[in-house]
């Protein structure tokens, strides 16, 4: 009889082009779904079809996922690198990458941020969440700290959370076909994105950290990126701005667990400067650091920001 040796940790990398985007790691297993690149869906689907298949069993793991080509590209994190964390750090559920963990800072939570940049998009999460009988509305989720964000699959997970995790999601899968005519068409139209896609992977790409902050029992790790490599990772001034002046109380905030009205209104404050930022210096002339400074000036005293105490 042969006996199969056990890994630790198995990560496996989608490849479902020829010309695939990002580079394969030598430390990832290639899972090769070319055959059905299911573009509409993106991950998701690979996903489903990854967990239904089985094909993780062969190598016998404790923790085991499957990541995007991209992984290495975005997170600035080698597959050796990841698996040995991961292998260091034992005894949790899931462990993830979050390669945006700037975003904290000005968004509330996943779907604020979709909301922001694909318009639309909470309406259509609560269409499917109601269309799959579950009470699950945005408006009331909570805030998603460091411990639950992420908006990718850079993760692994154990056989445990892996099965609880395809459950909820075949869940909402399955009633995308029960939403009514106007909702499935918006869902499979191209949602505003600097490369094509639909709101289909918007939507389920940020069910991940809902489960998280919905399932307390499930253990997780997130990696942890220092507060330079953060500001390293912003895109213009007004997101360094944000995190050097009130990077330190929204992480207090966030450590006590602090989640009322006061809060999300900060959060709604922060996104409006930074969404009048962005028209005014990104978009309508360039970027001029003069009149950057100039603007944030003006935006602290127009927005105000009065944090509560």
């Amino acid at each position: 009889m042969r006996i199969r040796i056990a890994v630790a940790t198995s990560v496996y990398q989608i490849k479902y082009s020829d010309n695939v985007v990002g580079e394969f790691d030598s430390d990832f297993i290639q899972y090769d779904c070319r055959d059905n690149p299911e573009p509409e869906k993106r991950e998701i689907a690979h996903m489903l079809r990854f967990y239904n298949e089985g094909i993780w069993r062969s190598q016998n793991a404790e923790h085991f996922g499957l990541v995007s080509p991209k992984f290495s590209d975005k997170s600035g994190i080698s597959g050796k690198a990841f698996i040995d964390w991961v292998d260091a750090n034992p005894s949790y559920d899931i462990y993830f990458v979050n390669p945006f963990p700037q975003l904290s800072y000005w968004h509330f939570n996943v779907w604020t941020q979709g909301e922001f940049w694909h318009p639309g998009l909470i309406d259509l999460a609560n269409a499917i969440f109601a269309a799959a009988g579950l009470s699950i509305k945005v408006d009331d989720l909570p805030r998603n700290t460091a411990s639950s964000l992420l908006y990718c699959n850079y993760w692994v997970g154990n056989e445990k959370f892996w099965r609880i995790y395809m459950a909820f999601v075949r869940k909402l899968v399955a009633a995308v076909d029960d939403l009514d005519e106007s909702d499935r068409k918006k869902l499979f139209e191209l949602a505003p994105h600097y490369a094509s896609a639909t709101y289909f992977p918007f939507v389920f790409e940020r069910l991940l950290s809902t489960f998280l902050v919905l399932h307390g029992d499930i253990s997780c790790l997130p990696y942890h990126y220092g507060r330079e490599e953060i500001l390293d990772r912003c895109s213009n001034d007004m997101e360094r701005f944000i995190i050097n002046e009130w990077g330190e109380m929204i992480d207090s905030w966030d450590r006590s667990g602090r989640d009322d009205a006061e809060y999300r209104k900060v959060f709604a404050n922060l996104q409006g400067m930074l969404r009048v930022y962005q028209s005014a210096v990104l978009y309508d002339g360039g970027h001029d650091p003069a009149v950057d400074k100039r603007l944030i000036d003006k935006l602290k005293r127009t927005f105000g920001l009065v944090f509560p105490r």
